[in-house]
């Protein structure tokens, strides 16, 4: 066998191999990226968390809140940014579930998560008058972290847009709401007006 033929040979045996390993690489890099990573619910989520949680249908969130209830994580202890990816995942839902997740979301100690809330229930319940939602926001207005110094916090504007959107009492408990502040009664009235 002459050089060239062997020089030939093993150029062939070796890019095949070379080829091989190449190909094994790129499959395990698909397998890696096509696992979701694992979720810490406690810490603030990555994009490719966040967006994978909004794609998942309604059914996946069930069993997913299902599962972290028998795991024995509470909303209280998740981290606040998927606390409001909760409260949003349930704005159109009537489970139980979401039902506890929006009262939890209104009374977080998170105001962010407080006001999301409440412009959620707004739009789940628009033009209702559905009263339950009526008196957790009426209740959620009063509680003292919503406002600083007897001044509102955009939580309580956000209770009185949910108010006026649900309808019916609601609009009556949001104008007699917005009396006791100045600022709260020239927003009641522009909103009020608006409809």
């Amino acid at each position: 066998m002459s050089i060239w033929k062997i020089s030939r040979t093993t150029f062939q045996v070796s890019g095949t191999y070379i080829l091989l390993g190449f190909l094994a690489l790129s499959s395990l890099h698909l397998e890696a990226t096509a696992r979701p990573t694992p979720i810490d619910w406690k810490a603030s989520p990555s994009a490719e968390n966040w967006k994978e949680f909004f794609k998942i249908s309604a059914e996946q969130k069930a069993q997913t809140w299902t599962n972290l209830q028998k795991e024995g994580l509470v909303f209280e202890a998740m981290s606040w940014e998927w606390k409001l990816a909760w409260v949003r995942s349930c704005t159109l839902s009537s489970t139980k579930d979401c039902s506890n997740i929006m009262q939890n979301g209104l009374f977080d100690k998170a105001l962010v998560v407080r006001a999301e809330a409440a412009t959620r229930l707004g739009q789940r319940f628009t033009n209702t008058g559905h009263a339950p939602a009526i008196r957790l926001l009426r209740t959620a207005y009063a509680v003292e972290q919503n406002s600083r110094a007897k001044e509102p916090l955009f939580v309580q504007y956000r209770i009185l847009q949910a108010l006026n959107e649900i309808g019916g009492e609601g609009r009556i408990v949001g104008k007699e709401l917005a009396r006791g502040s100045e600022s709260m009664n020239t927003y009641w009235s522009r909103i009020a007006s608006a409809k």
